[in-house]
């Protein structure tokens, strides 16, 4: 069950890499976070620890309920659809997430341990999603990618304590909330969230 699970937080990274609408974007975050939500659980009753299960139900309300509501929001706001100038496009995307997939398995191939290589590989995918998108709010979804590679990561190595775990996860939320405010504030003062027209502002 949890090879299936982990199997589908790498398609969900897959999509991930190749949707140009937000809401698409948005909708695989929620389905790859609400998989992860049942991989904290299953691991919480095959180890018996109590801190699986809250970070599990954390991830649940956080990333599958609380910020895809506010992207959504953001989303009617802010009237942005899809991603129509990419830097990375959609065919270079999706071969990039293949030999992310290639490199990692082949590279750790006699390490027996999926949540290690899955984490490393949602951590790329997000790094893409930030390097390749211009808006700031697809932007932000590669950021919480990234942070659901680090659950797995951290699920893999070392065992943080709960109250650490928990502050992550608020932190998580705080930052989607910050972001938000600050698209909103972006939009209102230049009417674009895209950061290749700001960046280009201070030259």
């Amino acid at each position: 069950m949890l090879q299936l699970l982990l199997a589908v937080v790498i398609l969900s990274g897959i999509l991930i890499c190749g949707f140009r609408r937000v809401k698409l974007l948005t909708l695989s975050f929620a389905f790859q976070s609400l998989a992860i939500t049942f991989i904290c659980i299953i691991a919480g009753y095959n180890t018996k620890e109590v801190h699986f299960f809250i970070i599990g139900v954390l991830t649940l309300v956080i990333k599958v309920f609380i910020i895809p509501y506010i992207i959504e929001k953001s989303i009617k706001y802010l009237k942005v659809k899809r991603e129509m100038d990419l830097i990375i496009n959609i065919i270079n995307s999706f071969i990039i997430s293949g030999l992310f997939i290639i490199i990692i398995f082949a590279f750790f191939r006699n390490l027996d341990n999926t949540y290690l290589k899955t984490g490393l590989f949602l951590g790329l995918v997000g790094a893409t999603l930030m390097i390749g998108r211009k808006k700031a709010i697809t932007q932000m979804i590669g950021l919480l990618t990234i942070e659901n590679g680090i659950i797995l990561f951290e699920m893999s190595v070392v065992k943080l304590s709960l109250v650490l775990e928990a502050w992550m996860a608020l932190e998580v939320l705080v930052l989607a909330l910050l972001m938000g405010i600050m698209i909103f504030h972006i939009n209102k003062t230049f009417d674009t969230v895209n950061t290749d027209y700001l960046s280009n502002l201070k030259e």
